[in-house]
């Protein structure tokens, strides 16, 4: 690319990364301050807190990555800190999926009339299962992210992994691992979320239609708050299908083909767009953010018109 295309998309992912810190941010702490008023935390809350930490942190990854090119720093070429940041990005990465697979699957158990005796355990231990759900999504990220990070010992830039493979002796080496590390991290979170996701919909498709059918005094609102469910299910599976496309362009585009810097701006959007969806969606989010957003309004408002 030309420098003044790289400034563009530079400017672009600033702007995604400056956004995502903010919303991430803003997830995190309300979940602490949930947390420290409350002194313990819901289900869902766990696994929001989760979620919004590993989206925070790795925001600065790609802050790190936008630096290191400007300014090309060799970073990746000290084998110490190249493993660390390899397999730290990866245990992010990966997180990040998983907790936001879980969220899903614990809205369709939450909202979802089972008959079968293991669902319907499973649905009433949820607040037991999740501290296992946290541990697992750490552990599998931990573990995939050093497998791969410690095998794969050559140079390797994971914002842009074409950059160091020069024969077809490391992409191999690159595919060997990459290949089932993100089939764990990405692909199977993607098809437990899919289907989890599906069945959503399907549920409270059946509920309407049931409804509408069989109830009189079923108000419009109602039949809106289940739709506006549905909308929003389809509008983050969109962004999940989106989001695992580039994804394979992005790390497996051995042959660097499609613009890397492009994909770049498309994988930053992921979770900062995912994370805006989830606030919107959330009633609890929704309404803090209200709030923050009325109370810096009278800040400025005190500002700008200051008592005599």
């Amino acid at each position: 690319m030309s420098l003044a295309d790289t400034i563009v998309v530079d400017c672009i992912a600033s702007v995604e990364i400056f956004w995502g810190l903010l919303i991430n941010g803003f997830i995190t702490v309300n979940k602490l301050k949930d947390w420290w008023n409350c002194r313990k935390m819901k289900p869902f809350d766990q696994i929001f807190l989760g979620l919004g930490l590993s989206r925070f942190f790795i925001m600065y990854f790609y802050i790190f990555n936008i630096i290191s090119r400007s300014f090309s720093l060799n970073v990746y070429h000290i084998e110490v800190l190249n493993w660390m940041l390899n397999a730290a990005y990866l245990f992010l990465d990966f997180s990040s999926l998983w907790f936001s697979m879980w969220l899903g699957v614990l809205y369709y158990l939450k909202v979802a009339i089972f008959k079968n005796t293991l669902l319907i355990r499973i649905k009433l231990r949820i607040s037991e299962l999740v501290p296992y759900m946290i541990v697992f999504t750490v552990v599998i990220s931990v573990v995939l992210g050093f497998v791969f990070a410690y095998n794969f010992s050559s140079a390797l830039d994971f914002m842009n992994p074409q950059s160091h493979m020069n024969n077809n002796q490391s992409i191999e080496k690159y595919l060997r691992f990459a290949i089932p590390s993100y089939f764990f991290g990405h692909f199977l979170s993607f098809i437990i979320v899919t289907i989890s996701a599906f069945f959503l919909m399907q549920t409270i498709f059946a509920h309407v239609k049931h409804i509408r059918n069989n109830v009189v005094s079923f108000t419009s609102p109602s039949i809106n708050a289940h739709l506006s469910v549905i909308r929003l299910a389809i509008v983050l599976e969109v962004m999940t299908v989106f989001n695992l496309v580039i994804c394979i362009l992005f790390r497996f585009d051995v042959y660097d083909i499609c613009n890397n810097a492009v994909l770049f701006v498309f994988k930053i959007a992921y979770p900062v767009l995912h994370s805006t969806a989830l606030i919107v969606g959330n009633t609890k989010l929704k309404n803090s953010t209200l709030k923050l957003l009325q109370h810096l309004k009278e800040c400025g408002t005190l500002r700008n018109n200051p008592a005599k």
